[in-house]
């Protein structure tokens, strides 16, 4: 197909670059208008709460400095029989998942969980994160 040795090694690199980037979107591109068809829900939040690119989740609360209430949409989701991945979007924070301590100003159902952020030091802190739960 390609003769020229140097064409084809341009037109292989090409293809690499663009698998690595299809791949890599799938992980943060779980929104409704978006297939993520290896996640069961997913979102990125901003650091007051909001919702960006979401599938699967119903709502997130803002509750206080650093902590998240999170509600997901499937009736028959259990958060605490999944694989989640929360990962911070703010440089020096720090974000941990939980869905046993949802205590009173979170919904103790099964379909909600916690995120918190700190900062490097440990204090409370808002930040933005992508959570994905496969």
């Amino acid at each position: 197909m390609f003769r020229n040795r140097h064409t084809r090694s341009l037109t292989l690199g090409a293809a690499g670059v663009a698998v690595v980037a299809a791949t890599a979107g799938v992980a943060v591109a779980v929104s409704d208008n978006v297939k993520a068809p290896y996640a069961q829900a997913g979102a990125i939040v901003k650091s007051n709460g909001e919702l960006l690119r979401n599938k699967g989740i119903k709502e997130v609360k803002h509750l206080g400095p650093g902590d998240y209430c999170i509600t997901f949409s499937d009736n028959d989701f259990e958060p605490s029989k999944v694989l989640p991945s929360v990962t911070s979007l703010s440089r020096g924070k720090i974000v941990a998942y939980s869905w046993g301590a949802a205590g009173n100003t979170c919904d103790r159902n099964k379909q909600s969980a916690r995120v918190w952020a700190t900062d490097t030091d440990g204090n409370v802190a808002d930040a933005w994160f992508s959570i994905v739960i496969n």
